[in-house]
């Protein structure tokens, strides 16, 4: 990880420069998983008769 690659990171979720001493690099980059993965599509949810079938 780079530094330049870190401050992008943190300016694509919308982070102030400000703010950076207050994050530790592991949280910015789970922040940036974390908003990679909005846009994923989960498959459906088991429900109770799954449940019941299994």
């Amino acid at each position: 990880m780079t530094t330049p690659l870190f401050l992008l990171r943190a300016a694509q979720i919308g982070v102030p420069v400000g703010d950076l001493d207050l994050l530790t690099i592991g949280m910015v980059m789970d922040m940036f998983t974390e908003s990679q993965n909005d846009s994923y599509k989960y498959p459906d949810m088991a429900t109770q008769r799954d449940f019941d079938r299994f």
